[in-house]
């Protein structure tokens, strides 16, 4: 079962801040009618008498927002007011962040006391959406590195909470490149500090937030085997093709042993009717053993490589390798 959190905790403030909270309730109860939600109770969207840190502002942050709900313009700035470009004083790094729950996390989810002062902080902060013209988008993040560098000096937009939905009720399209318009050039659309664009850059999908290989135990004469943490996804129809190639190829061995078996039990007939006992001897359980155990054998397999083949080669199969829904290039 998943941690849980107290929807009301009186902890969280300090003695004086506990003891006027519980003065305004019994003052509340002894005063107000049952059916009269007070307007600060948290009751039905009215005020939350919560802990709110406080968020210590650069001169050139605007702040927006409501109790732990912010939304701050500024420059790029990851942790504290020394932090990111905004702290070197780099031109195109406007920033917009829009974060709720700061500090959430800490202390085994109780966060801070009330008024503490904080900063920005991507790993305890409960969620956000951090837009922003010029960041080091995965150092800032902690993300794993994978097959692309690390995103240093580019333009990003960073989504972090518990849970992410996208939902897109007649579909969802992640896409990577440059966009498909006109004049921009030979070279097509340019990436916002006017670079290069690859054709096709890679999409990466990393659960665990890790890539690091593992080394494997691989068999007597390849004790140490190293296997890659991130490994490209198989293209469904080129594993279609290369499994039928493969059945096919199957087929002819397996034809190729069925007349090498028929080839065999002809010529031990003939050799049963030799005047040689030990031929004739050894002609009938030879030629008994290619029919029960081979044949038979081969009939069997013949029929479960179609069943196969049925099964997961072909759109109506049960087992389709192929995904009706999901693309990729």
């Amino acid at each position: 079962m998943s941690d849980t959190k107290q929807y009301f905790d009186l902890q969280a403030f300090d003695p004086a801040a506990q003891q006027s909270l519980i003065d305004w309730l019994q003052y509340m109860e002894d005063n107000h009618p049952l059916n009269e939600t007070p307007s600060d109770s948290g009751y039905f969207h009215t005020e939350v008498p919560e802990p709110t840190p406080v968020f210590i502002p650069a001169r050139n942050t605007k702040k927006i927002g409501k109790g732990n709900a912010q939304i701050t313009f500024g420059t790029d700035r990851p942790t504290g007011r020394a932090s990111g470009k905004g702290a070197i004083g780099a031109q195109g790094a406007n920033t917009i962040d829009i974060v709720v729950g700061r500090m959430a996390s800490a202390d085994g989810g109780r966060g801070v006391k009330n008024g503490t002062l904080v900063n920005n902080n991507f790993f305890a902060d409960a969620a956000r959406i951090y837009i922003s013209q010029l960041t080091d988008v995965d150092e800032n993040f902690g993300i794993a590195k994978g097959v692309t560098a690390q995103s240093t000096n580019r333009s990003a937009i960073a989504l972090k909470a518990d849970a992410i939905r996208l939902v897109g009720r007649e579909g969802v399209k992640i896409v990577t490149g440059r966009s498909r318009a006109t004049g921009f050039g030979p070279s097509g659309e340019t990436n916002s500090v006017g670079g290069r664009v690859e054709a096709a850059p890679p999409i990466e999908l990393i659960a665990g937030n890790n890539t690091d290989s593992k080394n494997v135990w691989g068999g007597m004469f390849n004790p140490n085997e190293e296997v890659p943490g991130l490994q490209p996804l198989v293209k469904g129809k080129n594993m279609q093709g290369a499994l039928t190639e493969l059945h096919q190829i199957v087929g002819e061995i397996w034809s190729a042993l069925f007349n090498l078996t028929i080839l065999q039990t002809t010529f031990n007939g003939v050799l049963g009717v030799t005047p040689l006992p030990w031929h004739a001897s050894a002609a009938a359980p030879t030629t008994t053993g290619n029919l029960n155990l081979v044949m038979s054998s081969l009939y069997h397999t013949r029929v479960n490589a179609m069943m196969w083949e049925l099964d997961y080669l072909y759109p109506f199969g049960y087992k389709y390798i192929c995904s009706t829904n999901v693309s990729a290039n």
